[in-house]
């Protein structure tokens, strides 16, 4: 339950979300402080009837949400 809160927090807390090309990592010049941040896309949420996933991660200093969207194959 832990981590399901964490996400909820993410979610509640953000201000934006950016579609990124990337799959691990994004590297973006933060509003928030005018650095360069490089943002893991550590979480995944997956759909289990579907092979759809998204990957994100958040920049707590701009309060950006940025994802990936991509599919898992399933094996037979």
């Amino acid at each position: 339950m832990d981590l399901l809160k964490e996400v909820k927090a993410i979610f509640d807390d953000a201000d934006n979300f950016k579609e990124t090309k990337n799959y691990y990592f994004e590297r973006h010049n933060c509003g928030g402080n005018g650095e360069d941040i490089k943002v893991l896309l550590d979480f995944s949420i997956g759909n289990e009837t579907t092979d759809k996933i998204l990957r994100f991660g958040y920049c707590d200093k701009c309060k950006t949400v940025f994802y990936h969207r991509d599919f898992v194959s399933k094996r037979l």
